[in-house]
């Protein structure tokens, strides 16, 4: 067990640096991958309390106006049926119908992580995701941290373990939990498994299953444990994508259950709400009067600063006389997108996602970054988004330059401390609670400088973030995005 070797009284750099210990960790079930520790939290630029609280706000209305903009894109000669057309492409009619039924007519997701890139310009929000994984990584090491003595992460070491009870609570003040992973999410499989004997330690009755492990009859869904005993489920986390409902056993009587009543399922069954074409809608500036309108001005200020331009990539031409709005790529407007053809490697700063409603469409496998590929590799990634347009829209980015972050953790081979420069991903997580998103922590995802893409991998460093203190109150970003000391102190000052 990770408790003998990790132990509070044994001195932080040979615990969290030690490869026995990383391996523990991952025999005892949290990490299936391996990954390097912290060895203090990170303070992340650009990232203060009231811009983060601000945030979650802001997210949970616009799920809420983007969810209303859907239903009244599908009204008769409504001028924004554009949206639905999008936001349906490639799913299925039957998904699609039970999805728009009255009964999750108010229904959202209710745990709210953005991904934040740390620019010298401030933290860009790149993506938000409503199922996220993570919870039980930042859980297991801001308690490692805590342990040590290293305290003032965001959230304290339980905000994320509080804050989930607390969301599960807001749908069943007795819940009965079972956090439902399936085959295509199983590198989260551990995490899960690890979040889920929290809360039954400290909150209510949680489990970790495996689809086929569901059971039910005519009261509802329940599961057996060893020993041949059964257990009801009043409330089920789906911690899987929705393209994988065909491959989830059971499917059917987990829809029928959900409908009527029987289980509720979080998050809801909306697939429109799990696209990353939802950031390209909010840019649009056919929907700008929209947005304003509906979102509180401090709700819109934020969003509109923190998402970059996003555009949903349409292979259709755009009429003589018209243009992509905003669509300016080394100096220069085009036209439509079929002008991304002409631009030459040093020209493509730009990336390429799945929309979403696809295997590629999370954990950064569908990513095409510009500059990395030959032109005959771009040609080809151009032919995939714009064949896939009609089943799996794709949405365009900048690539955008990120500030050199100090990340403290431990050299592997040595064992002593390091502070890297790294290029860093912060992910807050929101837990809706009635109208209100409760921030339960912030996880930071640091890569060597040279990578392009951020997301956890051998040479990356998971840490929880800390909010800002004088150790930051005076540094500014140099011309090349890193965190350097003000001038007027010295050395010994810093």
């Amino acid at each position: 067990m990770v408790e003998s070797l990790l132990r509070p009284t044994e001195d932080l750099p040979e615990a969290m640096s030690r490869p026995d210990s990383r391996r523990a960790l991952m025999r005892e079930g949290v990490f299936s991958k391996p990954f390097r520790l912290p060895r203090d939290p990170v303070h992340l630029p650009g990232c203060d309390e009231k811009t983060l609280s601000l945030l979650g706000e802001a997210m949970l209305a616009f799920y809420r106006e983007l969810d209303a903009l859907y239903f009244q894109s599908l009204e008769h000669g409504s001028p924004f049926a554009f949206v639905h057309e999008i936001l349906d492409a490639g799913k299925p009619e039957s998904l699609l119908q039970f999805a728009r039924s009255k009964k999750f007519r108010k229904d959202l997701p209710l745990v709210l992580r953005p991904d934040l890139l740390l620019t010298p310009s401030g933290p860009k929000l790149t993506e938000m995701d409503s199922v996220p994984g993570g919870m039980g990584i930042l859980l297991k090491i801001s308690r490692i941290l805590q342990d040590h003595g290293r305290t003032g992460v965001w959230g304290n070491a339980q905000g994320v373990l509080d804050g989930f009870a607390a969301m599960i609570r807001s749908l069943d003040p007795l819940p009965k939990l079972a956090i439902v992973v399936s085959e295509e999410s199983k590198d989260y499989w551990h995490e899960m498994v690890f979040l889920a004997r929290c809360l039954s330690e400290a909150h209510f009755p949680a489990v970790c299953l495996h689809p086929h492990e569901l059971r039910f009859d005519e009261s509802g869904l329940f599961y057996r444990d060893r020993d041949m005993l059964d257990h009801r489920i009043s409330v089920i986390y789906r911690f899987f994508e929705l393209f994988d409902l065909p491959n989830i056993p059971k499917s059917d009587i987990l829809l029928y259950f959900a409908k009527g009543g029987k289980v509720k399922v979080t998050p809801p069954f909306k697939p429109w709400l799990e696209e990353k074409a939802g950031l390209a809608l909010f840019k649009s500036p056919r929907l700008r009067m929209f947005w304003q309108s509906r979102l509180h001005p401090d709700h819109f200020g934020i969003l509109d600063r923190l998402i970059p331009s996003t555009w949903i990539l349409d292979p259709r031409p755009v009429p003589f006389g018209a243009l992509v709005p905003d669509l300016v790529i080394a100096g220069r407007s085009l036209w439509d997108f079929s002008e991304l053809r002409m631009l030459t490697q040093k020209e493509r700063h730009i990336i390429i996602k799945p929309s979403g409603f696809s295997p590629l469409a999370w954990g950064s496998r569908g990513v095409v970054v510009g500059h990395d590929l030959s032109e005959e590799e771009w040609q080809k990634a151009l032919d995939y988004a714009f064949s896939s347009f009609s089943a799996s829209p794709h949405v365009l980015q900048p690539f955008l330059k990120t500030s050199a972050v100090p990340c403290p953790s431990w050299d592997s081979s040595t064992g002593l401390p390091t502070e890297e420069k790294m290029r860093v991903r912060a992910c807050p997580y929101y837990f809706v609670v009635g109208q209100t998103a409760w921030m339960g922590g912030v996880l930071a995802t640091a890569v060597p400088m040279d990578k392009k893409i951020i997301h956890g991998m051998v040479d990356s460093i998971l840490l929880p973030a800390a909010p800002p203190d004088h150790s930051l109150s005076d540094v500014f970003l140099n011309d090349d995005g890193a965190i350097v000391p003000d001038r007027q102190h010295t050395e010994q000052d810093i």
